[in-house]
């Protein structure tokens, strides 16, 4: 029996799967509504890549993104990663890029790879584990819920009268052989 059987572990555990699907709804219905809003952004294709920095330059035309140009074999490409992000790469650096599905002028279109970006822009990847919980959850349940399975029966045997045996006549002991036919007296003479 799991410990999610409890409805002491079990409430608690509905309760924090409940809300981590309510937030990553949230996320993504805040998100579908500033790409509504928007009116200069396209969908683009989301992919991760490993990349050599070549160089970081300042964008003088926003307060929130900085150019990084960036090589991988002979292909160069002009990311658009934000200041914070920017100014931790130095030239030369190998880095993981995450590219968002959506591009615009007002955000980044890149990210450096970490946990924490991946579940903000792809917060849809946390119904998984959502699902998964609340599986878990309905399946301890129902072991909880269902019968619990008939009590084993326990035989004790005393062996008083096995042991008793041993001294008993050789008569007595082979219950199942045959008897020998008594003789009369008159023949035992």
């Amino acid at each position: 029996m799991s410990f999610l059987s409890r409805p002491l572990y079990r409430w608690p555990a509905l309760i924090g799967l409940w809300t981590l699907a309510g937030a990553v709804l949230w996320i993504t219905t805040v998100q579908l509504f500033l790409l509504a809003l928007n009116p200069f952004c396209h969908l683009q294709q989301p992919g991760l890549s490993r990349l050599e920095v070549v160089s970081v330059d300042r964008n003088a035309d926003s307060q929130i993104t900085d150019f990084v140009t960036a090589k991988r074999g002979e292909e160069t490409r002009v990311l658009t990663l934000s200041k914070t992000e920017a100014a931790e790469l130095h030239e030369h650096d190998e880095v993981w890029i995450l590219d968002a599905w959506y591009a615009d002028s007002l955000r980044p279109t890149q990210f450096l790879l970490t946990p924490q970006r991946i579940l903000l822009e792809y917060p849809l990847l946390l119904l998984l584990p959502v699902a998964l919980g609340l599986w878990r959850v309905r399946r301890a349940q129902r072991e909880a819920e269902a019968a619990p399975p008939p009590p084993v029966r326990r035989t004790f045997t005393d062996d008083f009268h096995l042991r008793a045996q041993r001294f008993a006549k050789p008569e007595v002991a082979e219950a199942g052989a045959e008897k020998p036919e008594k003789k009369s007296a008159d023949e035992e003479r």
